[in-house]
């Protein structure tokens, strides 16, 4: 037998509450994964680079102390990949208790993904979207499951927009970001209903403004003002505090559906926060998922 299989078997034998968390590469993602591995979590990242992974890894580790940290190589811009990394840790793994989607982008041009779709669209929602539906199964069998998804306080000026979900009419940077984070939003809420009679709880998490490598990619004015006004953003740790929170805290296990902001439940503000759009995405993104309606009718809704 394989033995990382064996030890992951050992480690469920001692009840180690799992986490999968995406984007913990670097940023707020490597900051949370670094507290959950330093609480005595088993933690699991999924990564696209198998060298930085692997030396993400090996620092959680070495500052933690803790052994249970593996990572999963596949790549967001893909559907097939996430399905593969749920295979491999479903094979690896016999439970699931807490999913921090977490990965997030904001490029500076509209480019489109071997899948068809736009990256940020895939990126921030509908991978993060097809990966929390995949790993469901597994979330129910846990007696307190929690999905953190991390959104941004710019989905308060996004945007919704059915004939232009992927920015096929108009595309802006900032704009096309706002509206996928104003998507994890809509998709929060309405997974949570979906979910009420689970033990399962979904909310959603702003980090707040913090200094991480979010505009490296950009040129011109926009990358000119963040650099001049990065030394003076959240740290990494400090963005990572309320996921923190809403994985560990034991005060908030029963609170589902809602939006916190330092480590607070906040009220959203937004003119698309409707009954109406989160089903309007709901479908389109089972649509664009390719999740077929034999899925929808288990028994996890």
């Amino acid at each position: 037998m394989d033995t990382r299989l064996l030890d992951a078997r050992l480690l469920d034998f001692f009840n180690l509450r799992t986490v999968l968390i995406t984007g913990a590469n670097s940023g707020i993602g490597k900051s949370t994964a670094t507290e959950l591995a330093a609480k005595g979590y088993r933690v699991v990242f999924i990564a696209r680079n198998l060298e930085k992974a692997a030396a993400v890894k090996q620092e959680i580790i070495k500052l933690t102390k803790n052994e249970a940290v593996d990572f999963i190589l596949a790549d967001l811009l893909s559907l097939n990949q996430v399905k593969k990394a749920v295979e491999i840790f479903k094979a690896k793994y016999q439970r699931l208790d807490i999913l921090i989607n977490n990965a997030g982008v904001c490029l500076p041009q509209r480019k489109i993904t071997e899948d068809g779709l736009e990256e940020m669209f895939q990126i921030n929602h509908l991978s993060h979207f097809l990966l929390t539906h995949l790993l469901l199964d597994l979330l129910i069998k846990s007696d307190d499951a929690r999905i953190i998804n991390v959104s941004s306080g710019g989905y308060r000026v996004g945007r919704f927009d059915p004939a232009n979900l992927q920015s096929e009419k108009f595309f802006h940077s900032v704009s096309t970001y706002c509206n996928t984070k104003l998507m994890n939003i809509l998709f929060t809420i309405e997974l949570s209903q979906r979910l009420k009679n689970t033990a399962v709880k979904v909310n959603a998490v702003h980090p707040g403004v913090v200094r991480t490598n979010f505009a490296d990619g950009f040129n011109g004015i926009f990358k000119s003002v963040y650099q001049k006004v990065k030394p003076i953003l959240l740290s990494p740790e400090k963005g990572a505090s309320t996921t923190i929170f809403l994985a560990t805290a034991d005060e908030i296990r029963h609170i589902t559906g809602k939006y916190f902001f330092k480590s607070k439940v906040t009220k959203t503000w937004n003119f698309y926060i409707n009954t109406a759009n989160q089903k309007k995405l709901w479908e389109k993104s089972m649509e664009l998922a390719g999740l077929s309606t034999g899925y929808r009718q288990t028994n996890h809704f």
